[in-house]
């Protein structure tokens, strides 16, 4: 049951409040002073504490205080007993933070109305803190697993890549010892290059994956059509490779380089699975009464059903020698971070279209 502790000079007061409270079930403690009443409420961590306000030793007002210093102590709810007409005493109790107070003589109705209200409020605030706890927990684990599929990932990847370029060194090393020339190793070259090109590649993204943080957005009406031509022109489009605007896209009060980066991932990545000799990429727009659902088409290799959710997961990715398992995850972070969700629909060798949708706002145009 839950734990009251009543401090109360006054042997009468502190005996009849102590009654009416056992009787109803309620485990009670009864100290004589603020002092005493401050050492047991540390102990005993009450539920509730309906105090007298002149005390010796420690006054009602300084016990209050003191408990609100210490953590253990400082949410638990306090009750202050008060003469009648001492509203000078109620005003500073109020303004300490005391959650109520009753006059004497006690009214056992309000008594037992005031008891039973500030112990269910602090259920409320108890039970905030513990769903607070458990949704910090639950936060701080994925955070965890994702460090270490990131430490696992880095481990892997670079040394499966420097493994690759000290092979092919070795054996560029022994083709010269053996022939005194280099005539028959010439393609080890460009296949270190890719190898090292690779490694930086990586950490340029796992770079911009760890740099996307709230801070970092920097908000502004921005024109998505302009930033998508702009992409366009950017990363150059293969002869073979047409990408068209279907219909204007929407003006949001967004950060520009981030939804830069977005299309830039999309497009590339676009372009990356083309394998048809007439390649064609669509973007649009469909704009409903709440949101706005963007999307990116493509006609290349698409993308097999085992795979639509890895990818967009931080350091999963499918088998394509020009991915690194990091673009998606950030396109993912830069979406979430505007209440917004990526997801993609794909069949094999017909082609695929991610979809992204971002709410309206005031803000969006």
């Amino acid at each position: 049951m839950y734990k009251i502790l009543i401090v109360e000079d006054t042997l009468v007061i502190r005996e009849e409040v102590f009654d009416i409270l056992f009787m109803e079930g309620y485990t009670v403690f009864q100290a004589e002073n603020g002092r005493i009443g401050y050492e047991m409420a540390l102990k005993l961590t009450p539920d509730l504490i309906i105090s007298d306000i002149l005390m010796p030793e420690l006054n009602g007002f300084e016990m209050f205080e003191k408990l609100q210093e210490d953590k253990k102590t400082m949410t638990i709810p306090l009750i202050f007993l008060s003469a009648k007409g001492k509203k000078e005493d109620i005003r500073i109790g109020m303004n300490l933070g005391a959650e109520d107070y009753l006059t004497k003589p006690i009214n056992v109705n309000y008594l037992l109305d005031a008891v039973k209200n500030k112990i269910k409020k602090k259920l409320i605030i108890d039970q905030k803190i513990i769903d607070k706890t458990a949704a910090l927990s639950t936060i701080l684990q994925s955070q965890k697993q994702e460090l270490d599929n990131y430490a696992h990932f880095i481990s892997h990847e670079l040394k499966s890549s420097l493994r690759n370029v000290s092979d092919l060194l070795a054996w560029t090393q022994e083709e010269f010892e053996k022939t005194n020339t280099f005539e028959d190793s010439n393609s080890n070259i460009p296949l270190m290059g890719e190898k090292v090109e690779k490694m930086e590649l990586l950490l340029v993204k796992l770079e911009q994956y760890l740099n996307i943080t709230p801070a970092s957005f920097k908000d502004n009406a921005i024109n998505l059509n302009a930033i998508a031509k702009r992409v366009i022109h950017k990363i150059g489009t293969p002869p073979h490779v047409k990408i068209i605007i279907n219909n204007e896209l929407p003006t949001l009060f967004a950060d520009e380089n981030m939804f830069e980066r977005v299309f830039e991932i999309l497009i590339q990545n676009a372009i990356d699975h083309i394998d048809k000799k007439k390649g064609l990429i669509e973007l649009g727009c469909e704009t409903t009464e709440k949101e706005y659902i963007f999307s990116i088409k493509d006609n290349g290799i698409g993308i097999d059903a085992k795979y639509h959710e890895k990818i967009f997961k931080m350091f999963e990715a499918i088998e394509s020698t020009k991915s690194t398992g990091i673009g998606l995850s950030i396109v993912d972070k830069i979406i979430s971070h505007y209440k917004g969700r990526i997801f993609v629909k794909s069949f094999p060798n017909k082609g695929t279209i991610f979809y992204f949708n971002l709410p309206k706002t005031n803000k969006s145009a």
